[in-house]
């Protein structure tokens, strides 16, 4: 009996553990890096304006996070008339929705909305972005 009942809470733990997070939160600050798009040098930007606890928890107690964030998209060429122009001002969060499951994720943050995924690492610094834009997915690392 005594067998059982340290198998069955050590199974309890492991599965606490498995959805435990470092909790990092995305640093504020601006991003740009020259990408191609449509064959023109292009400008991508992005900004972090504002994190704040959304004072919601995933199934598992762990608090989500949004960003407050700008996109934007510079790059034109003369030549060929062709101009490269996004601008977005949308928040992001950390919160996602798998198999009806609330869970936070460290890494990734996202809007649905605007199908826009951003990556950052373990201290918090923007990885990278994507988002649709003229029926493409444009991906900016920095």
């Amino acid at each position: 009996m005594k067998k059982q009942l340290v198998l069955f809470l050590s199974l309890i733990s492991v599965g606490a553990l498995a959805n435990e997070i470092q909790g990092t939160l995305m640093l504020k600050g601006s991003l740009k890096t020259n990408i191609m798009v449509n064959g023109v040098k292009t400008v991508c930007k992005f900004k972090v304006e504002k994190v704040k606890n959304l004072l919601e928890e995933d199934s598992f107690g762990n608090p989500g996070y949004s960003a407050r964030v700008q996109l934007s998209l510079d790059g034109r060429d003369i030549e060929r008339g062709i101009k490269v122009k996004l601008d977005k001002d949308l928040t992001v969060t950390n919160l996602h929705l798998d198999k009806n499951l609330r869970q936070v994720k460290d890494f990734e943050y996202f809007s649905t909305a605007e199908n826009v995924k951003v990556t950052i690492d373990e201290e918090g610094r923007i990885v990278s972005t994507s988002f649709p834009f003229q029926q493409q997915i444009i991906q900016c690392n920095f």
